[in-house]
């Protein structure tokens, strides 16, 4: 799938992309989540409060306006949920060891959804 497909659901980000990404899922529909930590010395850049953005999983969902809705988790806080702390400690470790990283919705800017 290209970068410049229409609708942002079916966009796949390279692997080499500014903020580290792992494309795992590269079905449709899908969304990426974004995996933030306190940790400054590993974070891709601030977003914000002592909070930094450490890289980004491409999930099943649909973005909802920019939000990433994980199927399964739609309309739900998914910064606590344990299945994405583990998916971030295997796939973006040691950045995000000892599920030291919640998950964030908020990636739609990266893939055209507004």
């Amino acid at each position: 799938m290209s970068n410049q497909a229409s609708n942002p659901n079916e966009v796949i980000l390279p692997a080499d992309f500014q903020v580290p990404t792992v494309n795992d899922f590269t079905g449709a529909p899908g969304c990426y989540i974004a995996a933030y930590s306190q940790d400054a010395q590993q974070g891709v850049y601030a977003v914000g409060e002592g909070v930094y953005l450490m890289g980004q999983l491409r999930v099943p969902g649909t973005y909802q306006g920019s939000i990433c809705q994980p199927t399964g988790y739609e309309d739900q806080d998914i910064s606590a949920e344990n299945i994405f702390k583990e998916l971030f400690d295997e796939k973006l470790s040691p950045a995000c060891s000892n599920r030291s990283c919640w998950a964030g919705g908020d990636t739609g800017g990266f893939v055209g959804a507004n």
